[in-house]
């Protein structure tokens, strides 16, 4: 079996759930039955059954979490030396260049797994600081962070045997970079079918949030600025607005929490939702199946890029949603259109289109026919096609032909 070192050295602590986790976990745990399979990490991996070996993360109190990653590769790559792995697998992040250091040094095949760039984010995401702060940070990205980050994401793909992308968008972005085409695989994200199933026992969360005898309209996230969480509470308010009689028919079902849920608890307090909506905050990865079962429609309300590019994403709850055998509705944008099909495997939306993302919330609530149709043909398609197991398969095969 190929031995592979999977390296996880991004610094970010007790993260719970989220995208990123769940598709750590869908990686490792697939290559662990695939391969010879080594994990190094910086904390606890959620959901991942292989055992993990933690190098403590450098912590040093005040100092700039950039700082302190840029100097950990340093303490893997010191770690790793002895070992003797035919291949180093790693997720790409902005301060991390001891994947490729170490397979370059050790004359191995190095994968990176590039899910986005960081020099985009830096670039691009912007989040409501004061002015002060706002231009501490300006200087502190323009001097310090930015030409960092750029110099090593520039080394981590020019030094990449193969590099792992979610869609053909960050394909066509990293081609742009001066990438050879050969060295890139599309791999969308997955699911394992195993923890992601309609058979999943979820009693216990419609009697605790009091779902029973209601239709519920769910989400599941980390509230981030791309997922579009608060034009789902909006699109709520509107329909029960317009609707009065559904606030005895349906729930809007919010898991998790972020950056974004003070948007979405100003649409709750301006429309008055608060007895129709529910929000968890965060629960825990392995729990994420159990809470989308008590949920009849499930919504992946994605917005576009700032900047007007295209999204390059693939958001891995929207995998998660289809084995769960929901209703989807999804906006109709970049990847999600390629996966999903109108009326057959979700009902598509407008991204950022209220009315229809309203308008879907009705219809699905209205028939639940067509919720079960939806449902079971989106379950059957991502089983065919998505699994984790299936995504790893490509990446091995890669690895096998250097």
């Amino acid at each position: 079996m190929t031995k592979i070192l999977y390296l996880r050295t991004l610094y970010w602590f007790g993260l719970k759930a989220g995208g990123s986790v769940g598709h750590t976990a869908g990686v490792i745990n697939a290559m662990d039955k695939k391969a010879e399979l080594f994990v190094v990490s910086n904390d606890f991996l959620p959901d991942v059954d292989k055992e993990i070996t933690i190098v403590e993360p450098i912590k040093i109190p005040l100092a700039p979490k950039d700082i302190l990653e840029l100097f950990y590769n340093f303490k893997i790559i010191k770690y790793c030396k002895n070992l003797k792995p035919d291949a180093i697998y790693q997720r790409y992040n902005g301060f991390s260049f001891c994947g490729a250091y170490i397979a370059k040094m050790k004359n191995i095949p190095f994968v990176l797994e590039f899910n986005s760039s960081d020099v985009w984010k830096i670039k691009n995401w912007k989040n409501n600081d004061t002015i002060l702060k706002r231009i501490f940070k300006t200087i502190y990205y323009k001097i310090f962070k930015l030409p960092i980050v750029s110099a090593i994401e520039k080394y981590n793909l020019n030094n990449a045997a193969y590099i792992v992308v979610v869609s053909d968008a960050l394909k066509d972005i990293i081609l742009k970079f001066g990438v050879n085409e050969n060295k890139i695989i599309v791999n969308p994200n997955g699911i394992d079918e195993s923890k992601y199933n309609p058979q999943i026992k979820c009693d216990d969360v419609k009697q605790k949030y009091n779902l029973e005898n209601k239709i519920v309209i769910g989400f599941i996230g980390t509230f981030g600025q791309w997922h579009g969480a608060e034009n789902i509470a909006l699109a709520f308010g509107k329909l029960l607005k317009r609707h009065p009689e559904y606030k005895n028919k349906a729930k809007l079902f919010m898991i998790g929490d972020g950056i974004r849920m003070s948007a979405v608890k100003k649409y709750i307090l301006e429309f008055g939702l608060q007895e129709n909506v529910v929000l968890t905050g965060l629960i825990p990865q392995y729990e994420g199946a159990k809470f989308l079962n008590a949920c009849d429609i499930l919504i992946n309300a994605t917005v576009p890029n700032p900047d007007g590019s295209e999204f390059f994403g693939s958001p891995t709850k929207l995998f998660e949603y289809m084995a769960m055998g929901k209703a989807v509705i999804c906006s109709d944008m970049a990847q999600m259109s390629e996966i999903l099909e109108h009326g057959k495997t979700a009902y598509m939306v407008e991204p950022g289109n209220i009315d229809e993302l309203a308008t879907a919330m009705k219809e699905l609530v209205d028939d639940g026919e067509l919720r079960r149709r939806l449902g079971n043909s989106a379950r059957d398609e991502v089983i065919q096609k998505y699994t984790w197991d299936k995504h790893v398969d490509k990446i091995l095969k890669a690895i096998s032909n250097e």
